[in-house]
């Protein structure tokens, strides 16, 4: 049987396109219209604000523990977390965003370095949280290093290599920590802990004047309200211990052994861990790595010293890191050349502007706390057995005390404003 439209349907179906047919274009942009828009306001934000680069000189021994570096992490997520966007008009307005800071490790040729990079606003308050821990320690402002290299790598001087970090897991499972360094001792604890950044300072020893490694750990302070990550913890936890994910009470089952009784004493640990990792403050993290090195010394090999010192926290049963494929500067197939050049610069750049992984796409970064980030970067327990000519601090200070012998102490009756002879005479006087 044929069936026939008459020319009056096709005529009224166009009608109702040209009436009607401009609200379908409206709708299927406005995500994108929202996005690119905040993406512009944000932008200009992000122009307006004042980064300032510190770098951070230990103490040739360090006698605290990892403690204490993770106590400075919490400072400074109650610094930034309490400037986050929560007025309206201050996101899509202003375009104001989530204050970040990043931590740096720079091998700039042999010398190892410690940089945080942050708001210069916040300097007296990460000053103050760095000396309240490491007291013998130096904090100085200094330029940023990347501006040493230029802008245009790679050239016809010098070559790079570089990659962003992914978890093999869900971020939920936690890396190793430092607490996993430690001997199950309670006699000499300090003496008995490994400390994992030996490693990578050794690697930067074996580097040549014209080499370079760059590692960024670019960190944002987040709460439950702006990331999922603790819905996703707890779904987890619930599946590990064969509880129902909506409700989190365990699946009984008649005849059968109990739930609680189903885990292996390895399973018992890893839910553990993942509930140690969920009751602490959390960072969004993103971490990356570049090596530079002049073209006749170039050497793609010294990526490992950085892989080595990663792998140094990864754990067959809970999480690991690894090369994001999408930004490792390693191209195959088609139009190697020139695709190997533009991946090249994009990390670059997200180096140099610190950017999140793959910006401004989003779902590329992974929730660490404060324990984690601080296994990561810390200040070397003890730089003077270490064969390394990283910067420290060579004596400790102390303050003067206000008794010295041959200083002149007045009363209240004999100050300068007040008695002329006492204005004029010597301030240090010869005992």
């Amino acid at each position: 049987m044929e069936i026939y439209f008459p020319a009056e349907f096709f005529l009224n179906t166009w009608n109702f396109i040209l009436a009607w047919g401009w609200i379908v274009p409206p709708v299927l942009l406005w995500p994108l219209f929202l996005r690119a828009w905040l993406w512009w306001r944000q932008e200009i934000w992000e122009s307006q604000q004042k980064y300032i680069v510190l770098e951070i000189i230990p103490p040739p021994e360090i006698d605290k523990p990892f403690k204490a570096m993770e106590q400075i992490f919490n400072n400074l997520w109650s610094i930034y977390s309490s400037l986050g966007i929560k007025k309206f008009a201050n996101k899509w307005w202003k375009g104001r965003k989530m204050y970040y800071f990043s931590c740096e490790i720079a091998s700039l040729g042999k010398t190892p370095h410690l940089f945080i990079r942050l708001l210069a606003k916040h300097r007296d308050n990460t000053e103050a949280s760095i000396y309240s821990q490491f007291p013998f320690a130096e904090i100085r402002e200094v330029r940023d290093y990347t501006e040493n290299m230029p802008w245009h790598v790679p050239n016809k001087d010098w070559d790079m290599y570089g990659f962003d970090v992914k978890l093999i897991k869900s971020d939920s499972y936690p890396i190793l920590t430092y607490k996993s360094f430690e001997e199950k001792s309670d006699v000499n604890r300090e003496e008995k802990r490994i400390e994992p950044m030996n490693t990578l300072l050794e690697g930067f020893d074996k580097l040549k004047p014209e080499e370079q490694i760059w590692i960024q750990i670019r960190t944002e302070p987040t709460t439950p309200d702006e990331s999922d990550y603790l819905k996703r913890g707890r779904v987890l936890i619930n599946k590990l211990s064969f509880r129902d994910k909506k409700t989190g009470k365990q699946n009984e089952e008649k005849g059968f052994i109990p739930p609680e009784m189903k885990l292996t004493p390895k399973e018992k640990e890893d839910v553990t861990a993942i509930e140690d990792k969920l009751g602490k403050q959390m960072f969004k993290t993103n971490i990356r790595c570049l090596y530079f090195g002049k073209k006749d010394i170039y050497d793609r090999g010294r990526r490992t010293i950085v892989e080595q010192y990663l792998s140094s926290f990864s754990s067959r049963d809970l999480n690991a890191m690894k090369k994001l494929s999408k930004t490792k500067t390693r191209i195959y197939h088609f139009f190697i050349k020139r695709r190997l050049f533009i991946r090249k610069r994009r990390i670059f750049r997200r180096f140099l502007l610190r950017e999140i992984t793959c910006y401004p796409k989003k779902g590329y970064n992974f929730a660490f706390n404060t324990e984690e980030v601080a296994s990561i970067y810390h200040l070397p327990i003890n730089v003077r057995n270490i064969g390394t000519s990283m910067p420290r601090v060579l004596s400790k200070k102390y303050e003067a005390p206000k008794d010295l012998p041959g200083q002149v102490i007045l009363s209240p009756y004999e100050q300068p404003e007040n008695n002329t002879a006492a204005s004029n005479a010597p301030k240090n006087l010869p005992v």
